[in-house]
């Protein structure tokens, strides 16, 4: 009877092992996925070129910076720096998923989360409806989307919202600098 119960709890011992480390790969391979946008953004760290700015000129040899900071856990944006139109925009994941705050030049800070997109190539993300509540009434940058074109070539698309909705799109073309 000790026997039967030893081995019907060594069973059960068992099964709920497998359970939980099959659970915690499941959990491990959500934290990847969720992570690989932060780590993407990441690897951007260093100093980028604008070869093309709005509307196919502009801003063409402005300087963009991308730095890790907090140990790792944030990752600053620098765009214009030391200029009149320097913005900052951090990037942090949030609730496990992407997000960053845009302090912008329009004296505001937009709050953007992370939204699937289908192309594998592309970081999106937009304002979240009802967050933002105060924002929603200003001009406001309301939308980016990221493509990577290759590990030296980056495209950032920012949307303009004005009047509660899509004023104008601010691409920008950037490539890594050479050291």
């Amino acid at each position: 009877m000790k026997l039967i119960q030893f081995c019907l709890a060594l069973l059960v011992s068992v099964v709920a092992w497998g359970s939980f480390a099959n659970a915690q790969d499941k959990t491990d391979g959500k934290a990847m996925t969720k992570q690989s946008s932060f780590d993407r953004i990441k690897a951007l760290s260093g100093e980028w070129e604008v070869t093309r700015g709005p509307g196919g000129h502009g801003q063409h040899g402005a300087t963009v910076t991308y730095k890790a900071t907090a140990a790792g856990s944030a990752v600053q944006e620098t765009l214009f720096g030391g200029t009149d139109h320097e913005m900052i925009t951090l990037f942090y994941v949030e609730d496990g998923k992407l997000a960053l705050t845009h302090y912008c030049m329009l004296q505001n800070r937009p709050l953007m989360r992370e939204e699937k997109t289908s192309n594998p190539s592309q970081i999106v993300l937009v304002c979240p409806k009802a967050e933002n509540a105060k924002i929603e009434t200003e001009d406001h940058m309301h939308q980016v989307t990221y493509t990577f074109i290759d590990a030296d070539h980056v495209k950032a698309d920012w949307v303009l919202y004005k009047g509660g909705k899509t004023d104008s799109t601010h691409s920008f073309e950037l490539a890594r600098k050479k050291k």
